[in-house]
């Protein structure tokens, strides 16, 4: 099977709670490679990106280790590889927090650096790194243009950019229309909680969506690093002689690491490995268990040069 990945690639600075600064490829990286490390050996992952001057060379070379990796995609940007300051700080509790702060953007990628390579694929993930990797108009064209499997991660569709770099989460207006483009839509709890202006849980974002804009879409996956992963799906049932849609929910736990080492990308990594397999089972239920799994396993690993062990 051939796999687009629509995105952009960044360069992360990852402050640790610990006060030790980790320097490491990141962004769509994630997902390409690891899907890359996943697939079967007839399978080819194309990524889609524009791709800083600064960094051409260097991630070209990073990409060339994976024979299956076709970077026929990838176009040279005179605009610099963005670079983002994550900050982790962990508390009594366990949970983590992330702060964000970012330079601007490499350019968004138009219909027509996409177009090209839709006849010959089978399969397309679109996780928005930046939030403007793609306009809507670009991803309602590959959608008109594409009849097979989209996901797309919303990731930072609900991040706003302050002129210091900072990033915040800001509501997303007009979010049924990006949220319902797709096959299967990602987010994870707090991008859920944040994405419409009226407080709505996941039951009332899966109605929304999967039944109430009258689009054949398939679920919507809430992960929520610790806690799991939520799945909402859309189901045909009966009642006597009358059959309607309804919404199916699924949660799934967590699958506990020993061997904890970094949670960065393993949104990233939830996101290629649940286009993999769904491409290939149309299970929702099992694909959420499998990107489950390699999530999990993903946070044992540092940075993009370990995910060769996903295999």
């Amino acid at each position: 099977m051939n796999y687009l990945v629509i995105g952009e690639p960044c360069v992360d600075l990852i402050h640790t709670s610990g006060g030790e600064i980790i320097h490491s490829y990141g962004g769509i990286l994630y997902s390409v490679i690891s899907m890359a490390v996943l697939a079967g050996p007839r399978d080819t992952v194309c990524p889609v990106m524009n791709l800083g001057e600064d960094e051409f060379d260097n991630i070209i070379e990073i990409f060339k280790r994976y024979p299956n990796i076709n970077v026929d995609g990838v176009a040279k940007a005179s605009h610099p590889t963005r670079k983002v300051n994550l900050y982790y700080s962990t508390y009594n509790s366990g949970k983590t927090a992330r702060l964000e702060q970012s330079t601007d953007p490499t350019y968004t990628i138009p219909f027509e650096g996409v177009k090209n390579f839709l006849p010959e694929a089978d399969a397309i993930l679109v996780n928005m790194i930046s939030g403007v990797d793609v306009t809507y108009d670009t991803l309602s064209n590959i959608r008109k243009n594409f009849n097979g499997f989209m996901h797309m991660d919303l990731h930072n569709l609900v991040m706003k950019t302050h002129p210091d770099g900072r990033r915040e989460h800001v509501h997303l207006e007009n979010w049924r229309e990006w949220c319902s483009v797709t096959d299967t839509i990602q987010m994870n709890e707090f991008e859920l909680q944040i994405l419409a202006k009226e407080t709505k849980n996941g039951y009332e974002i899966a109605e929304e969506l999967l039944i109430n804009r009258n689009r054949n879409m398939t679920g919507l996956v809430v992960t929520r690093g610790k806690d799991g992963v939520s799945g909402f799906q859309r189901k045909e049932k009966s009642f006597g002689s009358e059959k309607y849609f309804d919404i199916d929910r699924i949660d799934i736990n967590a699958v506990e690491n020993p061997h904890f080492k970094d949670s960065t990308g393993c949104g990233d990594v939830f996101a290629s490995s649940f286009t993999l397999d769904f491409s290939r089972s149309r299970d929702f239920d099992k694909s959420l268990h499998y990107a489950t799994r390699i999530a999990s396993h993903k946070a044992s690993l540092s940075g993009i040069d370990e995910l060769f062990k996903l295999k």
